[in-house]
């Protein structure tokens, strides 16, 4: 047998720590001498040990180890039990890294010492317009690029004659942090046939929207243009009657820096 400062030695892991394994359950000494009142471990508990920190070190919290261990040989239930945490841990990588991206464009605006150019609301009524138009729920806002790329590849291939706007309408009723309705369009001179998701369609005329146009990056961009729509229309009088969407003016491959970037977010609108 060997004291708690003597087992901690010899297996790397500090005396606070076998204490702390204790009280959660997940080791106990073998023995409690009854004299002294030392705690004491046997080479036997070496093992089980050294899967509680290997498992700790991969990210397994307290519960999980606890519900591990007793099936730690099994193969199957240990390849699942990995893959998962694979997943969650991957999950956790991706979004330190849109932190990462959201750090270095703030880092970035202030070393340029630019923001983005928001122009004044405008009333006005919008006429109803030829589109192909593609819907579908995303992992999340900033993942539209990924239906501008598969509707781009859709054009070139069949080789569709578009105008060099796009809009982009979003179809749930409130703000999501997943799962997220979006439909993008470009105009078209006419109507085709609709193949598959790909949908010809003729959009709305909006009899009144609230408008506003920034230039420069979707980033920091686009949240100043709606907080500056949101007090307008509460200053006026108005309140929302429909889609809010965006109309991308000037965009990619047309300019070559986000700073040349136009976009219009348009709100249809009513009196109260």
């Amino acid at each position: 047998m060997f004291k708690i400062g003597e087992f901690s030695k010899m297996v790397r892991v500090s005396a606070r720590m076998l204490r702390y394994y204790e009280q959660c359950g997940l080791l106990f000494p073998a023995e409690t001498d009854r004299f002294t009142g030392y705690r004491l471990y046997s080479a036997g508990q070496i093992q089980p040990l050294l899967r509680i920190v290997e498992l700790r070190d991969m990210g397994f919290g307290v519960e999980e180890i606890k519900e591990i261990l007793p099936r730690y040989t099994d193969a199957k239930f240990m390849r699942d039990v990995l893959d998962r945490k694979r997943r969650e841990v991957q999950n956790v990588i991706a979004d330190e890294k849109d932190k990462l991206k959201k750090i270095a464009a703030k880092r970035g605006s202030l070393d340029k010492e630019c923001v983005n150019m928001v122009y004044e609301v405008e009333i006005k009524s919008l006429p109803s317009d030829k589109v192909l138009a593609l819907r579908e729920i995303i992992p999340a806002y900033n993942a539209e690029g990924m239906l501008w790329e598969k509707l781009g590849k859709f054009v070139a291939d069949k080789k569709i004659p578009c105008g060099t706007y796009g809009y982009s309408i979003f179809h749930d009723a409130e703000y999501k942090e997943s799962s997220v309705d979006v439909e993008i369009a470009v105009p078209v001179p006419e109507l085709g046939e609709s193949q598959n998701c790909f949908v010809y369609k003729e959009l709305e005329p909006i009899p009144q929207a609230a408008t506003v146009r920034f230039s420069g990056p979707y980033s920091g961009g686009y949240d100043a243009a709606l907080e500056k729509l949101a007090g307008w229309i509460e200053k006026n009088g108005y309140e929302i009657n429909g889609l809010i969407r965006g109309l991308a003016i000037k965009c990619y491959p047309d300019v070559k820096s986000e700073d040349d970037l136009l976009t219009e977010i348009q709100v249809p609108v009513k009196k109260v």
